[in-house]
């Protein structure tokens, strides 16, 4: 029995070890075939993958890379249940506000190559990073800002007073005809009405939970501002304006603005609108344009991967100089690096009003501002309190994990 007990505990002993041993040994360049798989949007980000994977696959023989339609979005909570039974992707690519949890979750694998990321512009470098350490490889940075149709407006407004006073000869709630539009009740975008006036979520550098500031004084008067809209811009209840209403109202000129992100360029470039795009109009009071949420597109590297080495290999290549610059000429989402330049008129709109984005913070307890924020968003729309609503979603954070 003692000897049985002795090897028990000496196998347990070994296990950390042979567990280090197989990483170590998956680490490695793989000599047989690999099938490396990637998860990315749909349209226009397929076409990338599509086209780095046949120039990737030029100069490394053994190496099969397969695209599988994952909105980026989406990709955190497939990984975690499908890279545990070994069906996930060996890269994926995600908002940097995942990385927190993907971290934590043991789902991603560090880039441990010390002079990558010196080569992005500070907000992608940030946003790659995690407790110090460095686990994404920046392939778009991105915030939304005014698009509008020249066709019927001819000079973007820069206050949301001139909104309101566009609105009064352009709305016409029979025919669903409003002057802007966007989805009232997403916290993406209704981040601008908290922040309007200086609250700060989770604090200057967006990283303590205490400060979430989700009920402080200058939430509650951007909130304030933001239910007070419904009746005098948008009067249609929070359920009802989806993204794809948003997107419809657009491109069918029953909306003169709407508020999206380069994400939407390619698409309505595609269907000849006649558009352009400025920075996010001014609040009451305020000097300059509203303040957005910035985000960065990462592709990770799964730490589930068999092949983690090529897996690497590939998400590096996808941010290299010139593939990035062949990404912006697909999907207009505008380059991370230091070293690329665009110089387009629709893209420089977007690249202004950067200049007025913080980037969303990475902690945790960004999963609970986005369910907290997101039911207070559409309750206030609707006609809620704004305080009780705001308190009970401070409540949430405050009780988060």
């Amino acid at each position: 029995m003692k000897k049985i007990v002795c090897a028990a505990v000496a196998l347990a002993m070994l296990a950390p070890l042979n567990m280090f041993a197989a990483r170590n040994a998956r680490s490695k360049k793989s000599s047989g075939k690999v099938t490396i798989k990637v998860w990315e949007s749909d349209d226009s980000a397929r076409k990338y993958v599509e086209w780095a994977a046949k120039e990737f696959m030029k100069t490394h023989k053994n190496v099969k890379i397969e695209y599988e339609h994952v909105e980026s979005t989406d990709a955190r909570a497939k990984i975690e249940l499908d890279g545990p039974a070994g069906v996930g992707a060996d890269v994926f690519v995600a908002p940097h506000d995942h990385i927190g949890a993907l971290v934590n979750g043991g789902h991603v694998a560090e880039n441990k190559n010390s002079s990558y990321i010196g080569q992005f512009v500070n907000a992608a470098q940030v946003a790659s990073t995690y407790n110090g350490k460095v686990y994404g490889y920046p392939i778009g940075i991105e915030t939304y800002a005014l698009f509008y149709n020249k066709d019927l407006i001819k000079n973007p407004p820069k206050t949301w007073e001139e909104i309101i006073e566009f609105s009064k000869s352009f709305n016409n709630e029979s025919e669903r005809k409003y002057a802007l539009v966007w989805p009232v009740a997403d916290g993406y975008y209704d981040y601008m009405f908290m922040s309007s006036y200086g609250a700060q979520l989770f604090g200057p550098n967006g990283n303590d939970r205490k400060q979430h500031n989700i009920n402080s004084e200058e939430a509650v008067k951007g909130l304030q501002y933001f239910q007070s809209l419904r009746k005098k811009l948008l009067n249609v209840p929070s359920a009802d304006m989806t993204g794809d209403f948003c997107d419809s109202s657009f491109t069918s000129g029953k909306a003169a603005m709407l508020i999206t992100g380069p994400w939407k360029i390619e698409q309505l470039t595609r269907l000849k609108m006649n558009f352009g795009i400025a920075p996010l109009p001014a609040f009451p009071g305020m000097s300059q344009p509203a303040t957005s949420f910035s985000g960065v597109r990462l592709a990770f590297v799964s730490s589930y991967s068999e092949h983690p080495t090529e897996a690497a290999e590939f998400a590096d290549f996808l941010t290299q100089k010139a593939n990035l610059e062949k990404r912006f000429e697909l999907t207009k989402q505008i380059p991370p690096r230091k070293d690329i330049k665009t110089n387009d008129p629709l893209s420089n709109g977007i690249l202004e009003q950067t200049k007025y984005a913080i980037p969303m913070p990475t902690i945790p307890q960004m999963n609970t501002y986005w369910s907290a924020m997101g039911a207070a968003y559409a309750g206030i729309w609707d006609g809620d309190d704004v305080v009780k609503d705001l308190n009970g979603a401070a409540a949430a954070m405050d009780s988060a994990k």
